[in-house]
């Protein structure tokens, strides 16, 4: 049988406060522990941050700089205020003067990322970046890929949307060494990317082809080039051709 618990109205009523205090007291605790999390996330800084810069002028280290601390600051949830604050530890040499003199030009982030790109990476003018593209065609020796990149990144740092691929694919072709022109025809790629494979296949090829035994085959196989009229299966001393040539001399 059931067990009848009987309660007073003071009893009641000190159960109803308790019930509620102790709610208010766990909506308190989560949202302490909420505002503790985001506090957390906002004193992110780039005090174990790899990523150095010492003032290199070049446009690859440059945007590879600030690719990585970008992509560090977003994956560490860094604040913009903290991101400012803390940029002077990613600076060593040349570059960590520079900064000390300009930081208060930079009222917030992309003030910063944008100083660094205009004294150590400053916009090549077009007709600039046209003359180091065409500058140096493929040699033999450079890889397609190596090639291909090297001449994107001088178009990429053409004002955007400059020309399309179709175009820049034009002006790399006629760059390309004649070991892959003679066997991809322009019209044969619409996409770097087919170009890179059909090079791919060249390279591959020619690799095999390298590693085939070159020239007359040495010992018994040997095969005989004669010198003086450079056909194969006899010498000089018992070329026809010479000897015919000896005898008309002869008679004259």
């Amino acid at each position: 049988m059931a067990t009848t618990i009987q309660m007073t109205n003071e009893q009641l009523h000190a159960l109803i406060e308790a019930v509620r205090s102790s709610a208010a007291s766990a909506a308190g605790n989560a949202a302490a522990a909420a505002t503790g999390s985001d506090a957390s996330k906002s004193k992110g800084s780039f005090s174990t941050c790899t990523h150095k810069f010492s003032g290199a002028r070049n446009h690859e280290d440059v945007e590879e700089f600030i690719t990585n601390i970008v992509t560090y600051k977003e994956l560490e949830d860094i604040s913009d205020e903290n991101a400012l604050k803390g940029l002077s530890l990613l600076f060593n040499g040349i570059a960590s003067t520079w900064w000390q003199g300009v930081r208060k030009e930079a009222k917030c982030w992309n003030d910063a990322i944008g100083l660094i790109r205009e004294h150590f990476s400053p916009t090549k003018p077009a007709y600039q970046v046209y003359m180091e593209f065409f500058e140096k065609k493929q040699d033999d020796s450079v890889a397609i890929d190596t090639f291909v990149v090297e001449k994107r990144a001088l178009l990429a740092q053409l004002p955007e949307g400059r020309h399309n691929e179709e175009t820049e694919l034009d002006f790399l072709y006629g760059l390309l060494n004649i070991k892959y022109r003679k066997h991809i025809p322009r019209q044969g790629v619409q996409t770097f990317r087919d170009l890179l494979e059909k090079g791919r296949i060249i390279e591959h090829n020619n690799q095999e082809d390298e590693a085939q035994p070159k020239g007359p085959l040495r010992g018994a196989n040997r095969v005989e080039r004669c010198t003086y009229c450079n056909f194969r299966g006899h010498t000089f001393e018992v070329c026809r051709k010479r000897q015919a040539r000896d005898q008309t001399n002869a008679a004259n």
